[in-house]
């Protein structure tokens, strides 16, 4: 009885211990979860609505960045910025090519709203798929703790899921467009398999990069898609 409550005991001070967060961490998770709330009243007031729509590529900067700062600071893993690097650039080579052939995921094209671009792809659009890919890989590792294969195939699904969700809100905000009347379903495998290639080496390689802000960062942006599909479109 003892050992179990000794084990007991020891599982939840593991699991508080993964989940706790500085003063300035918390005060980072009442910022994501208030700009995502905040960006949803903002699309709904026609008078600020143009000016939402200017500077999505500053306000995602600003919280991705110190995302990315604070998985390093806790775990202090140089892997991960190598990790980070390489995925960002190749994520967003694809998407160029995706762009520039319609071989990828379909025909598309990127709108105005995320107007820093290069190659006809917003730059910040890759940082926030790198985001992504690490919150569903935290997620899957939940799922499949024992098996780096199984973790990278559950985070493929994942974001499969994930982009389903959000391409509706996507394509009326004016963040891109599609030629086919239908989201083409190549379009979900494609990033379900780039998101499988590119989480499999966070497992494989043992790459410590699990923050309580990825969750969240990841949840609120999923209600953000969630609401303004039901209120605005």
């Amino acid at each position: 009885m003892l050992s179990e409550q000794h084990f007991f005991k020891k599982y939840v001070n593991r699991l508080t211990d993964r989940w706790s967060m500085s003063k300035l961490e918390l005060l980072f998770a009442c910022f994501l979860v208030f700009s995502f709330l905040s960006g949803v009243q903002a699309h709904l007031m026609p008078s600020v609505y143009p000016l939402t729509k200017s500077i999505t590529d500053g306000l995602l900067l600003v919280v991705c960045g110190p995302l990315l700062w604070f998985i390093y600071q806790r775990h202090q893993d140089t892997r991960f910025w190598w990790w980070w690097g390489i995925t960002y650039l190749s994520t967003f080579f694809i998407e160029v090519l995706g762009v520039a052939t319609g071989g990828i995921f379909g025909e598309y094209a990127y709108g105005p709203t995320m107007w820093v671009q290069w190659l006809n792809v917003p730059l910040v659009i890759a940082l926030n798929w790198t985001l992504l890919i690490l919150a569903m890989h935290q997620v899957a590792s939940y799922i499949a703790p024992k098996s780096s294969l199984l973790t990278a195939l559950f985070t493929g699904v994942l974001i499969m899921g994930y982009d389903y969700f959000i391409e509706p809100v996507a394509i009326a905000l004016g963040y891109w467009t599609w030629e086919a009347v239908d989201i083409p379903l190549q379009n979900y495998l494609a990033w379900g398999v780039i998101a499988f290639l590119f989480s499999w080496p966070l497992s494989y390689l043992k790459i410590t990069y699990r923050h309580p802000l990825l969750i969240i960062y990841g949840v609120a942006q999923l209600v953000f898609f969630l609401l303004l599909q039901a209120l605005f479109i």
